[in-house]
């Protein structure tokens, strides 16, 4: 680093200039963007995340020369992905640019990188066990240090709000010359424990600083050893934008109309496992009743209920299908027909198993048993046993989607458990490699539509 700042206040000065840029603060967010760059090393993650942000916010910001040449540092950059989002997004901010034209001798290479890629092998819980050891311990025992002081502020605070309200309770009562009554001293209580409630959010807040850059992303780093996927804590709206789209599309909450009103994601993995494209996140969406919320999050609704709450996962394919095909679990609501008439006519299939864990309903009795074979309907049921949960699939337009619902944060860090033991890292690590193995387990590289 460039200055000295610990990796707490990087993450809390990145997170600033993140809602700053996404409450329209632009000038805010140019500044501590700004000085972000000038601490944290070229190599460092966040320093794409920042050029990334920087640059919209100089454009949001009326501030074009400086959009376009940090626009152009970025597309000059020798990392992949960070130069094809640089050329893509200077085109948009100038309209002379010309993306680069490939040479023969980068043909050449085109070729070379456009070969087939490994696939990802299963890594063992021994194998993660020895990861955390050799390379996590010292994080998670700065953790549990963290932990064990959150829970102490948490614990002492609250015997300070009793007593408060106690000797408040007390005074209030002398000096209105009632009876002191235990409903009187919930009264006194309303107060002081908000502001415990309030304090108590922070603390956890803070607890949780910097546990996903230093914790889950090197977890995805050990189950991705060839480097093709990316993680990211939070994505921009955009990015939200596009997660919407594709959840509307699957059609897996309702028909291609029904779109939520408000999406939250968070812990994003994105990249390519082999040749099959990826990205997947954890996901709250909901549906807002008698007001708007905007994708700002600046208005209040009088009601929103959740539509989804869990993991959603999009795969694509080489090739479009001419019709929709649905994998639903086979619970008493899905056993309603009318419920399910537009997507499709129900698919009989000849796999006990797979029908007593499923129904499907589809346009094309031949297409949808066609991309339902036999092979991907034993791996399917195999994922859903290793999910130990409800699974919705949809293939529509190209693409497989996927949705397991959880009603809980996922990659978090746990207030309750010792973070040096194995047992939260376990979880942690299964997770991941539930869903970056799914490529895998449902044999999608296999290019049988292409």
């Amino acid at each position: 680093m460039k200055e000295s700042m610990s990796s707490e206040e990087i993450d809390r000065l990145y997170m600033q200039g993140d809602r700053c840029f996404h409450q329209g603060e632009f000038i805010t967010a140019v500044d501590k963007f700004e000085l972000l760059l000038q601490i944290i090393e070229p190599g460092d993650r966040l320093y794409f995340n920042t050029q990334r942000t920087l640059v919209k916010a100089y454009q949001q910001n009326q501030q074009l020369e400086k959009a376009i040449l940090l626009c152009q540092e970025i597309a000059a950059s020798g990392a992949i992905g960070d130069a094809m989002w640089g050329q893509t997004f200077l085109a948009k901010l100038d309209p002379d640019y010309q993306k680069p034209v490939a040479t023969s001798s980068d043909s050449d290479e085109t070729r070379v990188e456009t070969r087939p890629k490994p696939s990802l092998k299963p890594k063992t819980l021994a194998q993660f066990k020895r990861y955390c050891q050799n390379n996590l311990l010292g994080d998670l025992q700065e953790l549990e240090s963290k932990r064990k002081y959150t829970l102490a502020s948490m614990l002492i605070s609250g015997i300070l709000c009793l007593i408060l309200a106690g000797c408040f309770c007390l005074g209030l009562s002398n000096w209105l010359r009632v009876n002191t009554s235990f409903e009187f001293y919930l009264f006194c209580l309303v107060f002081p424990f908000t502001a415990w409630i309030l304090f108590c959010r922070s603390c956890i807040q803070v607890y949780g600083l910097g546990f996903k850059r230093n914790i889950i992303e090197n977890i995805v780093n050990f189950i991705d050893d060839h480097g093709q996927l990316e993680y990211a804590a939070h994505l921009f709206l955009e990015d939200k934008r596009r997660t919407i789209n594709s959840l509307t599309r699957s059609q897996i909450l309702g028909d291609a109309l029904s779109e939520p009103d408000d999406l939250e994601q968070e812990d994003c993995i994105y990249g390519r496992v082999g040749d099959t494209d990826l990205f997947f996140a954890e996901i709250t969406a909901k549906k807002i009743r008698g007001g708007h919320l905007d994708e700002l999050g600046m208005r209040q609704s009088n009601h929103e209920s959740i539509l989804f709450q869990g993991l959603f996962f999009e795969a694509k394919f080489a090739k479009s299908f001419n019709s929709r095909t649905f994998v639903m679990p086979n619970n008493f609501k899905q056993k309603l027909e009318p419920l399910n008439r537009w997507r499709g006519e129900l698919i009989k299939l000849e796999d006990p198993e797979f029908e007593r864990r499923f129904r499907v309903y589809g346009d094309s009795q031949i297409e949808s048993r066609y991309i339902l074979s036999t092979n991907l309907m034993n791996r399917l049921v195999e994922f859903n046993k290793k999910a130990k949960r409800k699974v919705y699939l949809s293939f529509v337009d190209g693409y497989v989607y996927l949705a397991i619902p959880y009603n809980y944060n996922l990659f978090e860090p746990k207030l309750w458990k010792n973070m040096t033991s194995f047992t939260p890292l376990k979880e942690y690590f299964q997770d991941l490699q539930l869903m970056i193995g799914t490529v895998e387990d449902l044999n999608l590289n296999r290019r049988i539509w292409g």
